[in-house]
């Protein structure tokens, strides 16, 4: 039973976890986590395999790759945030019923 327990099945196993959790949780902080857990079973299965120069490498650039995914997330958020801002206008428009059972639409004020 301890036979199977060794680097190269831990490895496996944390990237196969982080990418499960990249796949199923919704939010992107937990999508940032799981991906962590993947780049360090990806570290983990190079280190096993002794190719300890691009070890380094991923060591140097996977905080640099977290960064720029946070920083995107960041961006993504404010695009989003921005989007509907500009689509909550339907809340300064009056409706007006007319005689003639019309709906007729009208701004009520400008947009912000």
């Amino acid at each position: 039973m301890l036979e199977l327990i060794n680097m190269t099945t831990i490895s496996i196993a944390l990237m196969i976890i982080g990418a499960i959790g990249v796949v199923l949780l919704t939010k992107p902080l937990d999508k940032v986590i799981m991906v962590s857990v993947l780049e360090a079973g990806l570290f983990l299965a190079i280190a096993t395999f002794k190719y300890l120069d691009v070890a380094f490498l991923t060591a140097m650039l996977d905080p640099l790759s977290i960064i720029v995914f946070l920083i995107a997330l960041m961006k993504i958020y404010n695009v989003r945030k921005s989007k509907m801002d500009d689509y909550s206008t339907i809340d300064n428009l009056e409706i007006i019923k007319e005689n003639d059972g019309e709906l007729n639409e009208r701004p009520f004020k400008e947009a912000r």
